[in-house]
Protein backbone atom coordinates (compact mmCIF):
# COMPACT_ATOMS: atom_id res chain seq x y z
CA UNK A 1 0.00 0.00 0.00
CA UNK A 2 1.40 2.99 -1.01
CA UNK A 3 0.83 6.33 0.98
CA UNK A 4 -1.33 9.03 -1.15
CA UNK A 5 -3.86 6.71 -2.11
CA UNK A 6 -7.65 8.19 -1.72
CA UNK A 7 -10.75 7.24 -2.76
CA UNK A 8 -13.47 10.18 -3.89
CA UNK A 9 -17.07 9.95 -3.90
CA UNK A 10 -18.42 12.44 -6.53
CA UNK A 11 -21.83 13.47 -6.55
CA UNK A 12 -23.31 10.79 -5.45
CA UNK A 13 -27.26 10.36 -5.14
CA UNK A 14 -29.62 7.59 -4.45
CA UNK A 15 -33.09 7.38 -4.74
CA UNK A 16 -36.27 4.94 -3.52
CA UNK A 17 -39.53 5.77 -3.78
CA UNK A 18 -40.90 8.85 -2.05
CA UNK A 19 -37.31 9.11 -0.46
CA UNK A 20 -33.99 10.54 -1.52
CA UNK A 21 -31.52 8.51 0.41
CA UNK A 22 -28.36 10.38 -0.95
CA UNK A 23 -28.31 13.87 -2.43
CA UNK A 24 -25.46 14.95 -4.62
CA UNK A 25 -22.95 13.91 -2.09
CA UNK A 26 -19.63 14.21 -2.14
CA UNK A 27 -16.06 13.72 -0.07
CA UNK A 28 -12.73 11.71 -0.06
CA UNK A 29 -10.95 9.34 2.61
CA UNK A 30 -7.28 9.48 2.10
CA UNK A 31 -4.39 7.04 3.35
CA UNK A 32 -2.40 8.23 6.12
CA UNK A 33 -5.65 9.58 8.42
CA UNK A 34 -8.92 8.43 9.62
CA UNK A 35 -12.02 9.86 8.20
CA UNK A 36 -15.02 9.73 10.85
CA UNK A 37 -18.07 8.93 9.07
CA UNK A 38 -21.14 10.75 11.19
CA UNK A 39 -24.89 11.43 11.19
CA UNK A 40 -27.94 10.26 13.00
CA UNK A 41 -30.24 7.37 12.27
CA UNK A 42 -31.44 7.68 8.68
CA UNK A 43 -28.77 10.22 7.54
CA UNK A 44 -27.85 8.49 4.93
CA UNK A 45 -23.97 6.36 6.48
CA UNK A 46 -25.25 3.28 5.62
CA UNK A 47 -26.20 3.73 2.13
CA UNK A 48 -23.21 5.35 1.11
CA UNK A 49 -21.51 2.11 3.06
CA UNK A 50 -23.28 0.10 0.75
CA UNK A 51 -22.55 1.93 -2.34
CA UNK A 52 -18.76 1.71 -1.29
CA UNK A 53 -19.47 -2.19 -0.80
CA UNK A 54 -21.18 -2.63 -3.96
CA UNK A 55 -24.30 -3.63 -2.61
CA UNK A 56 -26.31 -0.74 -3.57
CA UNK A 57 -25.84 1.28 -7.02
CA UNK A 58 -26.17 4.75 -7.11
CA UNK A 59 -28.58 6.92 -9.49
CA UNK A 60 -26.10 9.61 -10.19
CA UNK A 61 -22.24 10.12 -9.28
CA UNK A 62 -19.06 8.31 -9.78
CA UNK A 63 -16.58 6.68 -7.49
CA UNK A 64 -13.00 7.15 -8.01
CA UNK A 65 -10.16 5.16 -6.65
CA UNK A 66 -6.79 6.45 -7.12
CA UNK A 67 -8.39 9.68 -9.27
CA UNK A 68 -9.53 6.50 -11.54
CA UNK A 69 -13.52 6.05 -11.88
CA UNK A 70 -14.75 2.30 -11.27
CA UNK A 71 -17.78 0.83 -11.37
CA UNK A 72 -19.09 -1.47 -8.23
CA UNK A 73 -21.40 -3.53 -9.65
CA UNK A 74 -22.11 -5.76 -6.44
CA UNK A 75 -19.77 -7.01 -3.56
CA UNK A 76 -17.09 -9.53 -5.30
CA UNK A 77 -16.24 -6.30 -7.39
CA UNK A 78 -15.91 -3.97 -4.16
CA UNK A 79 -13.85 -7.20 -3.34
CA UNK A 80 -11.14 -7.29 -6.09
CA UNK A 81 -11.26 -3.55 -5.85
CA UNK A 82 -9.80 -3.62 -2.09
CA UNK A 83 -12.48 -2.41 0.03
CA UNK A 84 -13.64 -4.59 2.81
CA UNK A 85 -16.13 -3.91 5.68
CA UNK A 86 -16.02 -4.88 9.10
CA UNK A 87 -19.33 -4.86 10.10
CA UNK A 88 -20.72 -4.16 13.59
CA UNK A 89 -22.36 -7.88 14.12
CA UNK A 90 -19.30 -10.21 14.23
CA UNK A 91 -19.31 -12.33 11.04
CA UNK A 92 -17.34 -15.91 11.79
CA UNK A 93 -17.76 -18.83 12.10
CA UNK A 94 -17.36 -20.33 16.00
CA UNK A 95 -17.22 -24.03 15.10
CA UNK A 96 -13.86 -23.48 13.07
CA UNK A 97 -10.36 -22.58 13.81
CA UNK A 98 -9.02 -19.02 13.45
CA UNK A 99 -6.77 -19.99 10.16
CA UNK A 100 -10.32 -21.54 8.30
CA UNK A 101 -12.37 -18.02 9.53
CA UNK A 102 -9.47 -15.97 8.21
CA UNK A 103 -9.83 -17.62 4.64
CA UNK A 104 -13.59 -18.69 4.64
CA UNK A 105 -13.77 -17.29 1.10
CA UNK A 106 -10.48 -17.79 -0.13
CA UNK A 107 -10.67 -21.86 -0.18
CA UNK A 108 -10.28 -22.71 -3.37
CA UNK A 109 -7.18 -21.21 -4.12
CA UNK A 110 -5.74 -23.52 -1.45
CA UNK A 111 -6.52 -26.97 -3.00
CA UNK A 112 -3.42 -29.06 -3.57
CA UNK A 113 -4.66 -28.84 -7.33
CA UNK A 114 -7.29 -27.63 -8.96
CA UNK A 115 -9.04 -31.84 -9.64
CA UNK A 116 -7.88 -32.16 -6.13
CA UNK A 117 -10.67 -30.65 -3.39
CA UNK A 118 -8.36 -30.90 -0.35
CA UNK A 119 -6.95 -28.10 1.19
CA UNK A 120 -3.63 -27.67 1.78
CA UNK A 121 -3.67 -26.67 5.94
CA UNK A 122 -0.83 -25.97 5.97
CA UNK A 123 -0.31 -23.25 3.88
CA UNK A 124 -2.95 -22.10 5.73
CA UNK A 125 -2.27 -22.05 8.76
CA UNK A 126 1.16 -20.22 8.12
CA UNK A 127 -0.30 -17.33 6.05
CA UNK A 128 -3.00 -16.62 8.77
CA UNK A 129 -0.09 -16.25 11.49
CA UNK A 130 1.37 -13.45 8.96
CA UNK A 131 -1.82 -11.62 9.01
CA UNK A 132 -2.21 -12.03 13.02
CA UNK A 133 1.35 -11.14 13.18
CA UNK A 134 0.52 -8.38 11.60
CA UNK A 135 -1.90 -7.08 13.93
CA UNK A 136 -0.38 -8.21 17.08
CA UNK A 137 -2.75 -10.92 18.01
CA UNK A 138 -0.42 -13.30 19.53
CA UNK A 139 -2.91 -16.67 19.53
CA UNK A 140 -2.12 -19.81 17.86
CA UNK A 141 -4.42 -19.89 14.67
CA UNK A 142 -5.36 -23.80 15.58
CA UNK A 143 -7.64 -21.95 18.16
CA UNK A 144 -11.20 -22.04 17.81
CA UNK A 145 -12.99 -19.28 17.49
CA UNK A 146 -15.70 -19.99 20.23
CA UNK A 147 -12.29 -19.60 22.27
CA UNK A 148 -12.26 -16.51 21.68
CA UNK A 149 -13.19 -13.23 23.51
CA UNK A 150 -15.42 -10.81 21.15
CA UNK A 151 -12.26 -8.42 21.21
CA UNK A 152 -10.35 -11.17 20.02
CA UNK A 153 -12.84 -12.31 17.04
CA UNK A 154 -12.74 -8.55 15.63
CA UNK A 155 -9.33 -8.72 15.19
CA UNK A 156 -10.00 -12.16 13.39
CA UNK A 157 -11.96 -10.54 11.31
CA UNK A 158 -9.77 -7.70 10.53
CA UNK A 159 -7.06 -10.14 9.46
CA UNK A 160 -9.65 -11.39 6.99
CA UNK A 161 -10.10 -8.34 5.35
CA UNK A 162 -6.48 -8.03 4.69
CA UNK A 163 -6.23 -11.40 3.78
CA UNK A 164 -8.99 -10.49 0.72
CA UNK A 165 -6.43 -7.83 -0.52
CA UNK A 166 -8.41 -5.01 1.51
CA UNK A 167 -6.93 -1.56 1.41
CA UNK A 168 -9.93 0.81 1.68
CA UNK A 169 -11.63 -0.74 5.02
CA UNK A 170 -14.81 0.81 6.78
CA UNK A 171 -15.45 -0.17 10.02
CA UNK A 172 -19.22 0.13 11.40
CA UNK A 173 -19.85 0.79 14.69
CA UNK A 174 -16.80 -1.57 15.86
CA UNK A 175 -16.68 -1.29 19.39
CA UNK A 176 -20.22 -1.89 20.12
CA UNK A 177 -19.59 -5.58 22.24
CA UNK A 178 -16.26 -4.72 23.31
CA UNK A 179 -14.38 -4.00 27.04
CA UNK A 180 -12.62 -1.15 26.96
CA UNK A 181 -9.36 -3.04 26.95
CA UNK A 182 -10.41 -4.62 23.84
CA UNK A 183 -11.41 -1.55 22.18
CA UNK A 184 -7.84 -0.05 23.23
CA UNK A 185 -6.48 -2.60 21.06
CA UNK A 186 -8.69 -2.06 17.99
CA UNK A 187 -8.00 1.44 18.66
CA UNK A 188 -3.60 0.55 18.13
CA UNK A 189 -4.63 -2.00 16.00
CA UNK A 190 -6.69 0.54 13.26
CA UNK A 191 -3.61 3.35 13.82
CA UNK A 192 -1.13 0.71 12.65
CA UNK A 193 -3.06 0.04 9.43
CA UNK A 194 -3.66 3.80 8.64
CA UNK A 195 0.29 4.41 9.60
CA UNK A 196 0.20 1.33 6.62
CA UNK A 197 -1.11 3.68 3.86
CA UNK A 198 -4.46 1.81 4.50
CA UNK A 199 -7.51 3.70 3.76
CA UNK A 200 -10.00 4.09 7.24
CA UNK A 201 -13.34 5.26 7.16
CA UNK A 202 -14.81 4.86 10.79
CA UNK A 203 -18.67 5.23 11.25
CA UNK A 204 -19.44 5.38 15.34
CA UNK A 205 -22.36 7.44 17.22
CA UNK A 206 -20.06 7.93 20.17
CA UNK A 207 -18.46 11.26 19.75
CA UNK A 208 -15.89 10.71 22.56
CA UNK A 209 -14.70 7.76 19.59
CA UNK A 210 -14.58 9.94 17.60
CA UNK A 211 -11.93 11.89 19.16
CA UNK A 212 -10.17 8.95 20.17
CA UNK A 213 -9.61 7.39 16.90
CA UNK A 214 -10.01 10.03 13.58
CA UNK A 215 -8.14 12.85 12.39
CA UNK A 216 -11.46 14.32 10.09
CA UNK A 217 -14.93 13.83 10.10
CA UNK A 218 -17.51 13.95 7.64
CA UNK A 219 -21.23 14.56 8.77
CA UNK A 220 -24.05 13.55 7.08
CA UNK A 221 -28.16 14.79 7.62
CA UNK A 222 -30.91 13.97 5.54
CA UNK A 223 -28.99 12.03 3.04
CA UNK A 224 -26.68 15.48 2.02
CA UNK A 225 -23.14 16.97 3.23
CA UNK A 226 -23.42 18.48 6.43
CA UNK A 227 -20.22 19.50 6.59
CA UNK A 228 -16.36 18.33 6.98
CA UNK A 229 -13.71 19.14 9.33
CA UNK A 230 -10.77 18.42 10.61
CA UNK A 231 -11.08 17.11 13.65
CA UNK A 232 -8.24 19.07 16.27
CA UNK A 233 -9.53 21.68 17.68
CA UNK A 234 -13.46 21.25 16.76
CA UNK A 235 -15.90 21.82 19.74
CA UNK A 236 -18.20 19.04 20.44
CA UNK A 237 -21.11 21.16 19.91
CA UNK A 238 -20.45 21.83 16.65
CA UNK A 239 -20.69 18.31 15.72
CA UNK A 240 -24.17 17.99 17.21
CA UNK A 241 -25.42 20.50 15.12
CA UNK A 242 -24.12 19.43 12.10
CA UNK A 243 -26.03 16.20 12.80
CA UNK A 244 -28.63 17.56 13.89
CA UNK A 245 -29.06 21.19 12.83
CA UNK A 246 -29.90 21.89 16.43
CA UNK A 247 -28.79 22.31 19.41
CA UNK A 248 -30.14 19.46 22.32
CA UNK A 249 -31.02 19.71 25.73
CA UNK A 250 -31.83 16.95 27.93
CA UNK A 251 -34.88 17.78 30.18
CA UNK A 252 -33.38 18.84 34.21
CA UNK A 253 -33.82 15.42 36.27
CA UNK A 254 -33.21 17.20 39.51
CA UNK A 255 -36.88 18.03 40.41
CA UNK A 256 -37.88 14.81 40.20
CA UNK A 257 -39.21 13.52 43.93
CA UNK A 258 -38.84 9.59 44.43
CA UNK A 259 -41.24 7.86 46.55
CA UNK A 260 -40.32 6.13 50.19
CA UNK A 261 -43.25 3.40 49.20
CA UNK A 262 -41.09 0.59 47.57
CA UNK A 263 -41.87 -1.65 44.52
CA UNK A 264 -39.49 -4.61 44.08
CA UNK A 265 -37.21 -6.29 46.73
CA UNK A 266 -34.40 -8.78 45.90
CA UNK A 267 -33.24 -11.18 48.61
CA UNK A 268 -29.94 -13.22 48.88
CA UNK A 269 -30.38 -13.76 44.87
CA UNK A 270 -28.01 -16.30 43.69
CA UNK A 271 -28.09 -17.72 39.72
CA UNK A 272 -26.65 -21.20 37.76
CA UNK A 273 -23.49 -19.21 37.35
CA UNK A 274 -24.19 -15.56 37.82
CA UNK A 275 -25.53 -13.30 40.18
CA UNK A 276 -24.30 -14.25 43.82
CA UNK A 277 -25.82 -13.61 46.50
CA UNK A 278 -27.35 -10.19 45.48
CA UNK A 279 -29.80 -8.11 47.43
CA UNK A 280 -31.17 -4.65 46.43
CA UNK A 281 -35.08 -2.99 46.25
CA UNK A 282 -36.24 -0.41 44.03
CA UNK A 283 -38.19 2.56 45.03
CA UNK A 284 -41.65 4.28 43.18
CA UNK A 285 -40.41 6.70 40.39
CA UNK A 286 -36.89 6.03 41.02
CA UNK A 287 -33.86 5.28 38.86
CA UNK A 288 -31.24 2.36 39.64
CA UNK A 289 -28.54 1.92 37.52
CA UNK A 290 -26.44 -1.44 37.33
CA UNK A 291 -22.96 -1.51 36.54
CA UNK A 292 -20.39 -3.36 36.14
CA UNK A 293 -17.36 -4.64 33.33
CA UNK A 294 -18.01 -7.15 30.99
CA UNK A 295 -18.70 -10.21 32.36
CA UNK A 296 -19.89 -9.19 35.89
CA UNK A 297 -22.88 -10.32 35.41
CA UNK A 298 -25.48 -7.19 34.60
CA UNK A 299 -27.87 -9.02 31.96
CA UNK A 300 -27.78 -12.43 33.95
CA UNK A 301 -29.09 -10.73 36.93
CA UNK A 302 -32.07 -9.38 35.10
CA UNK A 303 -32.41 -12.65 33.29
CA UNK A 304 -32.33 -14.68 36.54
CA UNK A 305 -34.79 -11.96 38.49
CA UNK A 306 -37.16 -12.08 35.49
CA UNK A 307 -37.09 -16.29 35.27
CA UNK A 308 -35.34 -16.45 31.92
CA UNK A 309 -32.14 -17.75 33.57
CA UNK A 310 -32.39 -20.26 36.48
CA UNK A 311 -32.54 -19.04 40.00
CA UNK A 312 -30.09 -21.00 42.60
CA UNK A 313 -31.58 -19.53 45.46
CA UNK A 314 -32.86 -16.29 46.61
CA UNK A 315 -36.39 -14.27 46.90
CA UNK A 316 -38.15 -11.77 45.21
CA UNK A 317 -41.08 -9.76 46.10
CA UNK A 318 -43.05 -7.24 44.26
CA UNK A 319 -45.37 -4.17 45.22
CA UNK A 320 -48.93 -5.42 44.07
CA UNK A 321 -51.54 -3.23 45.40
CA UNK A 322 -49.20 -1.94 48.47
CA UNK A 323 -48.53 -5.46 49.59
CA UNK A 324 -45.03 -6.33 48.82
CA UNK A 325 -46.27 -10.37 47.08
CA UNK A 326 -43.37 -13.01 46.98
CA UNK A 327 -43.60 -14.02 43.08
CA UNK A 328 -41.41 -16.84 41.04
CA UNK A 329 -39.92 -17.65 38.00
CA UNK A 330 -41.42 -15.73 34.99
CA UNK A 331 -44.58 -14.58 37.44
CA UNK A 332 -43.22 -10.84 37.78
CA UNK A 333 -43.30 -10.50 33.68
CA UNK A 334 -47.05 -9.88 34.33
CA UNK A 335 -45.86 -6.91 36.53
CA UNK A 336 -42.92 -6.21 34.47
CA UNK A 337 -41.13 -5.07 31.03
CA UNK A 338 -37.53 -6.01 29.50
CA UNK A 339 -35.72 -4.49 27.03
CA UNK A 340 -33.01 -6.70 26.20
CA UNK A 341 -29.71 -6.06 25.02
CA UNK A 342 -29.62 -6.78 21.81
CA UNK A 343 -32.78 -6.01 19.60
CA UNK A 344 -32.03 -7.61 16.66
CA UNK A 345 -31.62 -10.59 18.57
CA UNK A 346 -34.81 -10.90 20.88
CA UNK A 347 -36.07 -7.12 20.71
CA UNK A 348 -37.68 -6.83 16.97
CA UNK A 349 -40.25 -8.82 14.83
CA UNK A 350 -38.59 -7.68 11.28
CA UNK A 351 -41.00 -8.76 9.16
CA UNK A 352 -43.95 -6.87 10.91
CA UNK A 353 -44.64 -3.52 10.49
CA UNK A 354 -43.99 -1.04 12.86
CA UNK A 355 -47.72 -0.66 14.64
CA UNK A 356 -48.05 -4.63 15.44
CA UNK A 357 -44.25 -4.73 16.86
CA UNK A 358 -45.54 -1.77 19.38
CA UNK A 359 -48.81 -4.02 20.19
CA UNK A 360 -47.23 -7.39 19.84
CA UNK A 361 -47.20 -7.38 24.31
CA UNK A 362 -50.58 -6.18 24.94
CA UNK A 363 -53.20 -7.70 22.63
CA UNK A 364 -55.16 -9.14 25.23
CA UNK A 365 -56.67 -5.70 25.83
CA UNK A 366 -57.71 -5.83 21.90
CA UNK A 367 -59.43 -9.02 21.94
CA UNK A 368 -62.73 -10.25 22.90
CA UNK A 369 -63.43 -12.16 25.94
CA UNK A 370 -63.83 -15.38 24.71
CA UNK A 371 -63.22 -15.80 21.69
CA UNK A 372 -59.89 -13.63 21.38
CA UNK A 373 -60.75 -12.17 18.72
CA UNK A 374 -58.83 -8.69 17.65
CA UNK A 375 -60.16 -5.63 17.35
CA UNK A 376 -57.56 -4.34 14.94
CA UNK A 377 -58.71 -0.86 14.68
CA UNK A 378 -58.44 0.18 18.50
CA UNK A 379 -54.97 -1.75 18.58
CA UNK A 380 -53.58 0.18 16.04
CA UNK A 381 -55.28 3.97 17.21
CA UNK A 382 -53.53 2.67 20.31
CA UNK A 383 -49.69 2.33 18.43
CA UNK A 384 -50.19 5.54 16.38
CA UNK A 385 -50.45 7.28 19.95
CA UNK A 386 -47.60 5.69 21.31
CA UNK A 387 -45.59 6.66 17.90
CA UNK A 388 -46.79 10.03 18.68
CA UNK A 389 -45.88 10.14 22.14
CA UNK A 390 -42.64 8.99 21.59
CA UNK A 391 -41.86 10.66 18.43
CA UNK A 392 -40.80 7.42 16.14
CA UNK A 393 -39.86 8.91 12.53
CA UNK A 394 -41.39 6.82 10.13
CA UNK A 395 -43.02 7.77 6.84
CA UNK A 396 -46.58 5.43 8.27
CA UNK A 397 -46.85 3.23 10.54
CA UNK A 398 -47.38 0.31 7.98
CA UNK A 399 -43.53 0.32 8.06
CA UNK A 400 -41.98 -2.91 8.18
CA UNK A 401 -39.58 -2.93 11.37
CA UNK A 402 -36.42 -3.96 9.79
CA UNK A 403 -36.39 -0.54 7.28
CA UNK A 404 -36.68 1.32 10.72
CA UNK A 405 -32.89 3.03 11.35
CA UNK A 406 -31.61 1.87 15.05
CA UNK A 407 -32.53 5.03 17.06
CA UNK A 408 -36.29 4.56 16.21
CA UNK A 409 -36.25 0.40 16.27
CA UNK A 410 -35.54 1.17 20.11
CA UNK A 411 -38.14 4.08 20.78
CA UNK A 412 -40.38 1.58 18.92
CA UNK A 413 -39.84 -1.49 21.13
CA UNK A 414 -39.61 1.18 24.08
CA UNK A 415 -43.39 2.25 22.81
CA UNK A 416 -43.95 -1.48 23.05
CA UNK A 417 -43.40 -1.63 26.96
CA UNK A 418 -44.52 2.10 27.95
CA UNK A 419 -47.77 0.62 26.26
CA UNK A 420 -47.83 -2.49 28.31
CA UNK A 421 -47.85 -0.03 31.60
CA UNK A 422 -46.02 -1.83 34.09
CA UNK A 423 -44.75 0.06 36.80
CA UNK A 424 -41.62 -1.32 36.70
CA UNK A 425 -38.94 -1.45 33.61
CA UNK A 426 -35.93 -3.51 33.10
CA UNK A 427 -33.98 -1.60 30.33
CA UNK A 428 -30.66 -3.18 29.09
CA UNK A 429 -28.50 -0.94 27.39
CA UNK A 430 -31.59 1.16 26.55
CA UNK A 431 -29.04 3.80 24.18
CA UNK A 432 -27.04 1.27 22.70
CA UNK A 433 -26.13 1.72 18.55
CA UNK A 434 -28.60 5.22 18.73
CA UNK A 435 -27.56 8.65 17.60
CA UNK A 436 -26.88 11.48 20.00
CA UNK A 437 -30.01 12.98 19.03
CA UNK A 438 -32.33 9.73 19.52
CA UNK A 439 -30.11 9.32 22.74
CA UNK A 440 -31.50 12.55 24.37
CA UNK A 441 -34.92 11.84 23.53
CA UNK A 442 -34.83 7.99 24.89
CA UNK A 443 -33.25 9.75 27.98
CA UNK A 444 -35.64 12.60 28.60
CA UNK A 445 -38.69 9.82 27.97
CA UNK A 446 -37.32 7.58 31.17
CA UNK A 447 -37.06 10.64 33.10
CA UNK A 448 -40.51 11.75 31.78
CA UNK A 449 -41.91 8.63 32.85
CA UNK A 450 -40.24 8.46 36.23
CA UNK A 451 -42.48 11.66 37.12
CA UNK A 452 -44.89 9.75 36.66
CA UNK A 453 -44.20 6.90 39.02
CA UNK A 454 -42.89 4.16 36.65
CA UNK A 455 -39.54 3.01 38.08
CA UNK A 456 -36.70 1.78 35.92
CA UNK A 457 -33.53 -0.64 36.49
CA UNK A 458 -30.79 0.27 33.81
CA UNK A 459 -27.76 -1.73 32.39
CA UNK A 460 -25.99 0.80 30.57
CA UNK A 461 -22.12 0.07 29.51
CA UNK A 462 -21.03 4.33 28.91
CA UNK A 463 -20.34 5.60 32.65
CA UNK A 464 -21.73 9.01 31.22
CA UNK A 465 -25.08 8.26 31.03
CA UNK A 466 -25.87 5.81 33.90
CA UNK A 467 -24.54 8.57 36.18
CA UNK A 468 -26.69 10.97 34.09
CA UNK A 469 -29.64 9.04 34.59
CA UNK A 470 -29.93 7.24 37.91
CA UNK A 471 -30.73 8.45 41.36
CA UNK A 472 -28.34 4.91 42.62
CA UNK A 473 -26.09 2.55 41.10
CA UNK A 474 -25.18 -0.83 42.31
CA UNK A 475 -21.85 -1.95 40.84
CA UNK A 476 -21.47 -5.72 40.04
CA UNK A 477 -17.80 -7.34 40.11
CA UNK A 478 -17.84 -10.94 38.88
CA UNK A 479 -21.54 -11.43 40.06
CA UNK A 480 -21.06 -10.59 43.66
CA UNK A 481 -22.38 -6.65 44.61
CA UNK A 482 -19.27 -4.56 45.51
CA UNK A 483 -21.19 -1.31 46.18
CA UNK A 484 -23.76 0.90 46.04
CA UNK A 485 -23.61 4.40 45.29
CA UNK A 486 -25.78 7.08 45.64
CA UNK A 487 -26.23 10.23 43.72
CA UNK A 488 -23.54 12.25 45.78
CA UNK A 489 -20.86 9.42 45.10
CA UNK A 490 -20.96 9.48 41.11
CA UNK A 491 -18.03 9.65 39.72
CA UNK A 492 -15.91 7.13 37.26
CA UNK A 493 -13.15 7.48 39.90
CA UNK A 494 -15.69 5.78 42.18
CA UNK A 495 -17.21 3.77 39.73
CA UNK A 496 -13.70 1.97 38.86
CA UNK A 497 -12.08 2.15 42.07
CA UNK A 498 -14.99 -0.45 43.35
CA UNK A 499 -14.15 -2.77 40.67
CA UNK A 500 -10.87 -3.16 40.75
CA UNK A 501 -10.83 -3.02 44.61
CA UNK A 502 -13.88 -5.22 44.52
CA UNK A 503 -15.66 -2.99 46.99
CA UNK A 504 -12.72 -3.15 49.75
Amino acid sequence: MINGSVLQLKNISKIYPGVRALNDVSFEAKSGEILGLLGVNGAGKSTMMNVIGGLIQPDEGNILINHEKVEITNPEKAKELGIAFIQQEIQIFDNLMIYENVFITELNDYYVSKHIPFVKHSELIKQAKKYLDMLGLQIPVTTKMSRLSVGEQQMVQIARALSQGGRIILFDEPTSSLTGKEKEILFKTIRKLKDSGYIIIYITHYLEEVYDICDRIVVLKDGELAGSEVLEGLPRDKIVHMMLGKEISQVANEDRKIAAEKVLEVNNLSGKKLPKNVSFHLSKGEILGIWGLMGSGRTEMIRTILGLDKKKNGEIRINVNGSMKKVSGRELFKYTSYLTESRHFDGLFPKMPLWKNITVSSLDRYSTKYLKILNEKSEKEAALEEIEKINVKTADENVLARNLSGGNQQKMIMARWFLKNTDILFLDEPTKGVDVGSKVEIQNIIFEKARTGKSFIIISSEMDEIMALCDRIIVLRKGEQVTELTKEQFSKTNLMKDIVNGGR
